[in-house]
């Protein structure tokens, strides 16, 4: 195909083109100047996930778009499951094994961090600090630190902690902007805690400085940078910025707080990208993708909003089911938790404690009146998946946020009987409802080196990205891939038409029985 080409993934989560044309719709042309950009001047497609619900996740539509083959191949069903339990390699791993150099940064599941030609910064759900080489390490630290005090499961820095971290940051690349913008985000907290959510475009901006640095002291041929931030705010504050598909609107409030955190979201990518195609070279091709997208949420269970209910205190919870045999506790996206027992007998009971374990309490009739016939409520308390030695524990959420419920664990040896109150295992403290749920169309564009300009290229699948990655690189797709090659250049265009004309026709579709 011609002279072997670089390629940078940016992979930004669940976005969509949907969203970018109705902010664009909403704010004008230069709102989103290089999404217009990757359009006009590049290659882009709607990338759907082949999953679907329960499997529509971005820890399983990832690891599909990065190795080129479905879940039931590949084998990825909980957030930062162990790089050696995948079934299937990853595109880094095709590309150094193919004698390429490699950087990966926050790309899911690539714990623990595999000693490649290159470097290698798990994401910031993995558990523990590693990094390849170990320099790296303080980053990856900051990361893990920063999503658990977001997520309310390990306290803060100190201000000594602070300034020690910035120290190291700068010196592996972070910008003396970054510092800045972090203490006008400090300060603005102050004076209106409503905007601590722009907190969370700290984060990118941050790895994406030492990503930078690290990018342009490595040169690597196949490189990776994620980022979560757009997703994290589809999920919480989708309708302060457009209710029209929601029953329940939102306060006055929750619009003046939290309206613009679905646009800054998309503003941010946006800011990545033009900085992406800074750090391309003249022979680079920068693919932005999403792996799937969002939809606003609506269930007929939920149907004001789902009320997040999170675990206030992991330990307290643990020391109800029993801690004999875990060895290992992670935090993941709110309110997940991973517990490692590699004991399948201790496994079992710590499962069962928990798939069994129920929430309930009185339901009280209008003051005077008698108690009504069944007047205890009771429901689930706990989702549960086993993936190897990990437990995946979930608390169910809310359809509002009652405090007067019971926690009760019958199979737990040792558990109260009567119960614990729910503030004394969990939390109710979410600023917003859910908002924004899974949707299986994502995002693809591809721009730089060679790309078609301004054209849109067919529908296409996460299974497609793998090998069209490979294909630019050089580097042999594997029999096992299951997706196309894209046409995003000329010559992968010239090679698809080749391919589809000699390709023996298909007969024609059955009607579907009645």
């Amino acid at each position: 195909m011609g002279r072997a080409k670089k390629v940078l993934l940016l992979e930004l989560n669940e976005i969509h083109w949907r969203i970018v044309d109705r902010l664009i719709e909403q704010r004008g042309s230069g709102f989103l100047p290089n999404f217009e950009k990757l359009r006009k001047e590049g290659a882009w497609a709607v990338q759907s996930a082949v999953e679907r619900a329960p499997l529509l996740d971005p820890w399983i539509t990832w690891v599909t778009l990065h190795t080129g083959v479905p879940p039931a191949v590949h084998g990825a069903s909980v957030l930062e499951q162990s790089a050696a339990s995948l079934r299937a390699p990853r595109t880094w791993q095709y590309a150094a094994t193919a004698g390429r150099k490699v950087g990966v940064f926050g790309s899911i599941s690539a714990y623990p961090p595999p000693p490649l030609h290159g470097f290698v910064v798990p994401g910031p759900f993995a558990p523990g600090d590693e990094t390849h080489p170990p320099r790296l390490a303080p980053v990856q630290a900051v990361n893990r630190r920063y999503t658990q005090v977001h997520n309310q499961t390990t306290r803060a820095p100190t201000l000594v902690e602070n300034t020690r971290t910035a120290v190291s940051l700068v010196r592996m690349g972070l910008r003396w902007g970054t510092v800045a913008q972090v203490a006008v985000q400090l300060v603005r907290e102050r004076l209106h805690a409503g905007q601590r959510w722009r907190r969370v475009c700290l984060q990118p901006r941050l790895n994406f400085d030492i990503f930078a640095s690290l990018y342009r002291k490595e040169r690597p041929d196949f490189a990776t940078w994620h980022s979560n931030h757009a997703a994290h705010f589809m999920h919480h504050y989708w309708r302060a910025w457009d209710d029209a598909a929601f029953r329940v609107k939102p306060s006055a409030k929750e619009r003046q707080e939290y309206g613009e955190a679905v646009p800054e979201g998309y503003r941010l990518c946006d800011e990545l990208i033009g900085r992406a195609m800074a750090l391309l070279e003249p022979d680079t091709v920068l693919v932005v993708a999403s792996s799937m997208g969002q939809q606003p949420y609506a269930s007929e269970v939920y149907r004001a909003g789902k009320v997040i209910v999170r675990i206030r205190d992991i330990d307290a919870l643990l020391a109800v089911v029993g801690r004999e045999g875990i060895s290992e506790v992670v935090p993941t996206m709110v309110p997940q938790w991973n517990l490692r027992i590699e004991n399948a007998a201790r496994r079992e009971a710590v499962k069962t404690a928990l798939d069994t374990a129920y929430r309930q309490r009185d339901l009280h009739g209008p003051q005077g009146e008698k108690p009504r016939e069944n007047s205890v409520q009771r429901e689930a308390a706990f989702s549960v998946q086993e993936t190897a030695s990990i437990l995946t524990v979930t608390p169910l959420g809310l359809t509002q946020a009652d405090r007067d419920w019971r926690y009760c664990f019958p199979q737990a040896v040792g558990a109260d009987p009567q119960g614990y109150p729910i503030e004394s295992l969990m939390a109710i403290d979410a600023p917003t409802v859910k908002q924004g749920m899974h949707h299986p169309d994502g995002l693809l564009a591809f721009y730089g080196a060679g790309v078609r300009q301004g054209v849109r290229l067919p529908d296409c699948t996460n299974l497609d990205v793998a090998p069209t990655l490979l294909t630019l690189m050089d580097v042999a797709v594997p029999a096992v891939m299951q997706g196309q090659v894209l046409g995003c250049t000329e010559a992968l265009a010239a090679r698809a038409r080749l391919a589809a004309a000699s390709a023996p026709e298909k007969p024609a579709s059955l009607p579907l029985a009645a």
